[in-house]
């Protein structure tokens, strides 16, 4: 009777310690040390001779310079960098390029290594350095609709060796600055500078629409938070999120905000080269909060600026600096983790235009994801629209999900989900090579990578 309770005991016992080793085992890694952050920027404003790819004229001016910003990111075991230009596109040779030259001089991999665009439009678009990227296509469509390509080009090609060398060394003082650093992450719905261009209509039903002809952002008029001819509002991703990276005195020493709106504010009222709404942010952050500051560009096929000129800007880049505050300021810490990269490419299909301008049935595209605990960060090529994000982050497992357009090629160039090509406009008529699945194999693809990560 005694040697049956001895086993009972010794059993249960067991049971007890399958029970805590399993427990353990789920629990989330808290024992990292700090992650190691540094930030710096660089100069990569072009020569005024090259040419305005809007006008096909000289710039002839600069109203600020632009730059490239990178953030670089190492928990012991890996390292990554995030970096971002003030230019309109990421072209997959560019990528290539400036990954080798920077893994070079780093020793950062060059897998790891994430280029975002500010879809700025008052500057150039990122240079091909190689052909067989995109089949037939080099340059993008837009870039050599009023000039020829500009590779050859003096000016054009002395800025090209200037964007890779000047992010090379934006890469190692990021390093050199680096610093132990904790991770804080705030939001704030910033939707009353943003506005949706493409508004959903539906003529059905309607007899007479009261439309003045022209209405639009350059309109006396105009009022984007006023739909016209029963239109319905297109959707829009209201968030900014801004992550703040603070030492052990929880001092900022780095700041990176997100949200997803074209930089396109100046363009139409000022011919030169200027950063547009972001860069004028990024200068506004940086004297409030004491340090660098780093815009990524999210999902804004079709999201303008609410307003356009240069008023509109400092208006915006105030409104969104006093958001940044309060939202570092009721910031939530999040734990210390591992930092993991990894990355998919997707064959995306093209439509008739596309398959004749690039002489390929699909075009392949990166997909990357940079993870930090909860925290994800997940690129995508191209411009994709508002709704690619929100179904991304409505299916991702992690809870703070940050989705970038712009970043390491231009894909399909502008990219929807199915049914956006039947709506028509400028982004699936003109706008775009790829098919209406193109839109869809994104966002799984997206969302698959999100999920292995965490099986």
């Amino acid at each position: 009777m005694i040697l049956l309770k001895e086993v009972k005991c010794i059993v249960f016992g067991m049971l007890i310690l399958v029970v805590v080793n399993k427990l353990y085992a789920f629990q989330p890694k808290e024992n990292h040390s700090a992650l190691s952050v540094g930030i710096a920027e660089q100069n990569i404003t072009p020569s005024t001779h090259v040419k305005n790819w809007v006008t096909g004229k000289p710039y002839g001016s600069v109203l600020d310079s632009i730059f490239v910003r990178v953030i670089v990111l190492d928990d012991g075991n890996k390292n990554a960098a995030i970096v971002t230009w003030d230019l309109v596109d990421v072209s997959e040779s560019a990528k290539d390029e400036v990954r080798k030259a920077i893994s070079t001089k780093t020793k950062i991999p060059v897998n790891n290594i994430l280029i975002n665009a500010s879809h700025n439009h008052s500057a150039p678009w990122s240079p091909v350095y190689k052909a067989g990227y995109r089949g037939k296509e080099l340059d993008t469509w837009w870039a050599i609709r009023y000039m020829p390509a500009q590779n050859e080009d003096p000016y054009f090609k002395k800025w090209m060796q200037l964007l890779i060398d000047q992010s090379v060394i934006a890469a190692q003082k990021a390093i050199e600055n680096s610093q132990p650093a904790c991770v804080w992450i705030g939001r704030a719905d910033v939707s009353e500078f943003l506005s949706n261009r493409r508004p959903i209509s539906d003529t059905l039903g309607i007899e007479k629409d009261n439309t003045p002809s022209g209405y639009n952002f350059s309109h006396e008029d105009w009022n984007p938070n006023i739909t016209v001819g029963g239109a319905s509002f297109g959707p829009k991703d209201p968030t900014m999120t801004f992550l703040s990276f603070r030492n052990s005195k929880n001092e900022n020493i780095a700041s990176v905000f997100h949200l997803s709106a074209h930089a396109v504010a100046i363009y139409p009222y000022h011919e030169g080269i200027s950063g547009d709404w972001p860069s004028e942010t990024i200068k506004k952050m940086n004297e409030a909060f004491n340090t660098q500051v780093l815009f990524v560009q999210g999902a804004a096929g079709d999201i303008n600026p609410w307003k356009r000129d240069r008023d509109a800007v400092i208006e915006m880049s105030e409104g969104l600096t006093e958001y940044a505050k309060q939202a570092y300021k009721y910031s939530a810490k999040l734990k210390n983790s591992e930092l993991n990269v990894s990355h998919s490419f997707v064959s995306l299909p093209l439509d008739k235009k596309g398959k004749q301008r690039t002489g390929l049935d699909s075009i392949e595209a990166e997909i990357q994801l940079i993870t930090y605990g909860s925290l994800a960060v997940i690129a995508l090529p191209g411009e994709p629209l508002t709704d690619l994000g929100i179904e991304i982050r409505k299916n991702s497992p992690f809870p703070q999900t940050i989705v970038l357009g712009y970043s390491n090629g231009n894909g399909v160039h502008y990219v929807g989900m199915p049914g956006e090509k039947a709506r028509g406009g400028y982004e699936m008529e003109s706008g775009t090579i790829g098919d209406d699945k193109a839109g869809d194999v994104l966002v799984k693809s997206a969302i698959e990578l999100l999920k292995n990560v965490t099986k």
